[in-house]
């Protein structure tokens, strides 16, 4: 959805074809910096960990919250799409 003055419409099928293409072919040629890979890296070092340290049942609560998590940051990126989409269309 994106916010049309105060309304917020839900995206369009162009709108999910265009958010596709970006998030699968343009967005990874924006993260190879080195402090994508070292975070990345960091990340899944640390999740291997919790895994080592943590009873089975408290993994599964970890794994519960690390899918929560990634489900919140793609809405997120949903949203940021959705807000550059609004404001190019704007432009003159």
């Amino acid at each position: 959805m994106y916010k049309m003055g105060a309304m917020v419409i839900a995206m369009s099928d162009a709108m999910e074809i265009l958010y596709a293409y970006a998030k699968e072919e343009l967005l990874p040629s924006y993260l190879p910096s080195p402090e994508y890979r070292e975070v990345s890296r960091l990340t899944a070092r640390l999740s291997l960990r919790l895994r080592d340290l943590l009873p089975d049942d408290s993994w599964n609560t970890v794994e519960k919250y690390e899918d929560a998590a990634a489900q919140l940051h793609s809405m997120e990126l949903e949203a940021a799409f959705q807000a550059a989409f609004s404001l190019a269309r704007e432009l003159p």
